[in-house]
């Protein structure tokens, strides 16, 4: 069982899966909030809320869109798919610290 974990993971050493697990549990914190504010908002990740000056006149930021709300849901799916290999490798690496 361990060497397919290991196989896997692509790590030799407990430092190794905690580092592993370590990453990909960042990028899964990163894309889940990401996820969420587009979701919630409704609207684009780069400026959600933001009123823009063009010339002389403020331009209102668009109202929140569906797309946006399924892009989010997306962008947690993609969240979701790292935190997997995360406890995969953190797993990993107590088995190998403990037998």
């Amino acid at each position: 069982m361990s060497y397919i974990t290991m196989t896997l993971a692509g790590a030799d050493s407990p430092s190794e899966h905690l580092q592993l697990a370590a990453f990909t549990a960042m990028a899964a914190v990163v894309f889940i909030s990401l996820g969420r504010r587009q979701r919630r908002t409704g609207r684009n990740l780069i400026a959600p809320n933001e009123t823009m000056r063009a010339d002389d006149r403020l331009i209102q930021p668009p109202p929140p869109s569906p797309g946006h709300r399924t892009a989010g849901r997306m962008w947690i799916g993609v969240g979701g798919v790292f935190v997997l290999p995360a406890v995969f490798n953190f797993v990993a690496a107590i088995h190998q610290l403990i037998g």
